[in-house]
């Protein structure tokens, strides 16, 4: 009898099985991807994927092949509608007011059930991840399971999603299996720490999957086509002169311009503009016909610029004239290179120009295209800050740039109701990145402002347009703050700080008048730029958050640094977002490819907690040694503050000194400085006397770089002279 019923079952659920795929072949032409990774034999197993609509337990019931039962709320499974689904020999329910409930759980686990759950408990409201919550990681560490990992894209845009514009009947779906990982190991973590740890760990599983659904081999000239053709209407860019463009207007514009410079035989192609529409369009219009665009830092200075045109090998320069004449730079500069005006090409721009760039965005052909080997071709050359030595060029790829957004995404949930404000240069990596590429990537909106210096236009631009995430430096969110009326940033979701360390002063002040919690971050121009940060879900104040998805990372001990058990030491990083390489520069190159293995030597000097929050202590450039001891100087600028009051800036150096090697210098523009009020500071923080500086320099304007950061080789010379 039992035999008999088994029979039926099994053709029943086969049944069904062919019945629900006739259906998603049709109405979703559901994609799987990774179905090599399922596991035919397993002792306990847990599944874990995200929960985007009504559909997905069906979905991975019916596609994943493994007898599993699906965990769901009791309180759900109760309600008229759901009970046919949701109670049946098919799930196990669990009662998320009851936390004795999950001892059932782990049973049904340790018998052997393969075990379907949705981490997040609920269907998302936002198309991104949502919190995890600590019942899911607990079963699976208490069990000892394996994990299989999976992302269902797409399925927030079904009609079984919640209510949101965009659902669509028809709504293609993709399934992405990731590989099986290991039963969890925390014995490292302190026990009170080991359940929330673990509801940690399904979160960056989950985490990496989004980023590998989403990533794909391309170019960012192809996306753009692509995205700019299927989006239409929607606004993509908008600028301080008043100029906004939707995704088919700034297709159009790109294809206009692009096919005006492709005339020019030159591979390498600069620009020396603000942050307009116009920049974002000659930037995409260069890379659609082939085209590196070299982004010029016009803050360094002259000679840093005409090293830059040299090192890039740049014969044509797309500059603006007005821009030109407000920045004042010697056109002298430019002598031997084809410098074209913005102004010019405009008027340029006739009939027969606007009807074929018309023709090419409706029939895009081998433009909407990519070849295998483009995505890991130069997409763009920048140029590091130069704070420390000579700008170096620093070629990124378009998988670089690409990968590196995606995995920005997979910890914030950027969707196409955010609107972004950007005022750092796209000369800076992460102005370029975050302000140009990841709009477009993402589909939201952004705001392109011409100087991150405008302290009072800034916060009247978040406040006017409604922007909901705001970028910058320390120096400049600080700027912002003293000069915002506490309304300007009702609308902003996030404020992220990046390029520089955080400090308590600026975000205190966010917390206090706006009710905002900034969140700071950490990267490199050669990895694209972001490494890590910190987001809504994994947040430390103090550190600069979690290294992303898809970035391996390994500490490196520093003599005279204690180790601290191997959590302290030099940080080097590898994945798809670090660079191709340095432009002409041999020795670097086989540092970074041959000697370090394709490593990225960060130079930083980090320490990893046990959950993986990154707290950077100081680049190894900027330690001294006194008297045998390392010392930090970013952590002595850090102590220091705010400690003369939130205008003053301080810069700490190091010169030599006959008796103990070397002695710190503090550079201020703070009048009433003095040495005792910078020791009891430094001594408030736990700093030792080796730290403290023997002598105040007075300077009424320190020397900045472009980003806001103290150019300490100009520094340095100023105090040699």
């Amino acid at each position: 009898m039992k035999a008999r019923r088994s029979i039926i079952r099994a053709f029943f659920e086969e049944g069904l099985r062919i019945i629900f795929k006739l259906y998603f072949i049709l109405c979703h032409r559901i994609e799987v991807q990774g179905r090599e990774n399922i596991p035919r034999d397993f002792d306990k197993l847990i599944i874990v994927s995200n929960h985007a609509s009504l559909l997905d337990g069906i979905i991975l019931w019916t596609y994943l092949d493994v007898d599993l039962k699906i965990l769901v709320n009791r309180g759900r499974a109760r309600e008229l509608f759901l009970r046919p689904f949701m109670q049946n020999r098919y799930t196990v329910q669990i009662d998320t007011l009851n936390p004795y409930s999950l001892k059932g759980v782990i049973e049904e686990v340790n018998r052997g059930t393969a075990l379907l759950i949705f981490p997040e408990g609920r269907i998302t409201r936002t198309g991104n991840l949502m919190k995890i919550y600590d019942g899911a990681g607990f079963v699976a560490y208490k069990t000892g399971a394996s994990i299989l990992p999976l992302y269902l894209g797409n399925t927030y845009n079904t009609i079984f999603a919640k209510k949101h514009p965009g659902r669509k009947l028809f709504a293609p779906v993709t399934i992405t299996i990731g590989a099986l990982r290991p039963p969890m190991d925390l014995d490292h973590i302190q026990l009170h720490k080991r359940k929330k740890e673990a509801s940690y760990v399904i979160y960056r599983m989950l985490c990496e999957m989004f980023y590998e659904a989403h990533y794909r081999p391309s170019t960012l000239s192809s996306e753009f086509v692509r995205l700019c053709r299927k989006r239409g209407g929607t606004v993509l860019y908008k600028d301080a002169t008043g100029t906004q463009v939707n995704h088919r207007k700034a297709l159009l514009g790109a294809l206009i311009l692009g096919r005006k410079l492709a005339l020019y035989n030159e591979t390498n192609v600069g620009i020396l503009l603000p942050n307009l529409c116009a920049t974002a369009l000659v930037i995409f219009g260069l890379q659609a016909y082939r085209k590196v665009p070299v982004m010029l830092n016009y803050s360094s200075g002259e000679a840093s610029l005409k090293h830059a045109l040299d090192l890039a090998d740049v014969r044509l320069v797309i500059a603006s004239r007005a821009f030109i004449e407000r920045i004042k730079i010697n056109t002298a500069v430019f002598e031997g290179k084809t410098l074209v005006y913005l102004e010019d090409l405009r008027e340029g721009i006739g009939f027969i120009d606007k009807l074929r760039g018309l023709f090419c965005s409706m029939f895009p052909g081998k433009l909407a295209k990519a070849r295998p080997e483009e995505s890991g071709q130069p997409a763009v050359i920048l140029f590091t800050s130069g704070s420390e030595g000579i700008p170096k060029g620093v070629c990124l790829s378009h998988e670089n740039i690409i990968a590196n957004v995606w995995q920005a995404l997979s910890r914030i949930d950027i969707t196409a109701h955010d609107y972004l404000l950007n005022a750092l240069p796209v000369f800076h990596s992460f102005g370029l990145t975050i302000g140009v590429f990841l709009p477009l990537l993402a589909g939201c909106r952004s705001f392109l402002y011409i100087s991150p210096l405008h302290y009072r236009i800034v916060p009247e631009i978040a406040y006017e347009e409604g922007c909901t995430v705001l970028m910058g430096t320390n120096i400049f969110l600080n700027g912002y703050s003293r000069k915002a009326h506490p309304y300007d940033f009702y609308s902003m979701r996030y404020v992220f700080c990046g390029a520089e360390a955080l400090s308590d002063t600026v975000f205190e002040r966010y917390a206090r008048v706006f009710g905002i919690r900034v969140m700071s971050g950490y990267g490199a121009t050669e990895c694209a730029p972001i490494i890590c940060m910190n987001s809504a879900l994994e947040n430390r104040h103090g550190t600069v958050g979690k290294i992303l998805p898809g970035i391996e990372c390994k500490v490196e001990p520093v003599p005279g640094i204690d180790a601290k058990g191997g959590s302290v030491g030099r940080l080097y990083v590898k994945g798809r977002n670090v660079m191709v390489g340095y432009l002409k520069n041999e020795a670097a190159n086989r540092k970074f490819h041959i000697e370090d293995g394709g490593w990225y030597d960060t130079g930083d000097i980090v320490d990893i907690d046990e959950s993986g929050f990154v707290t950077i202590i100081g680049r190894l450039k900027r330690f001294s040694k006194i008297s045998g001891e390392m010392v930090s100087l970013t952590a002595v600028e850090e102590s220091l503050s705010g400690v003369f009051g939130p205008t003053k800036e301080t810069a700490v150096m190091a010169v030599p000194d006959e008796r103990k090697g070397e002695k710190l210098v503090l550079v201020t523009n703070a009048k009433d400085a003095d040495l005792k009020k910078v020791r009891d500071a430094l001594r408030q923080k736990g700093l030792s006397d080796l730290a403290h500086p023997r002598e105040i320099i007075y300077m009424k304007e320190i020397p900045k770089l472009g980003t806001g950061k103290p150019d300490y080789v100009k520094l340095k010379e100023l105090l040699k002279s």
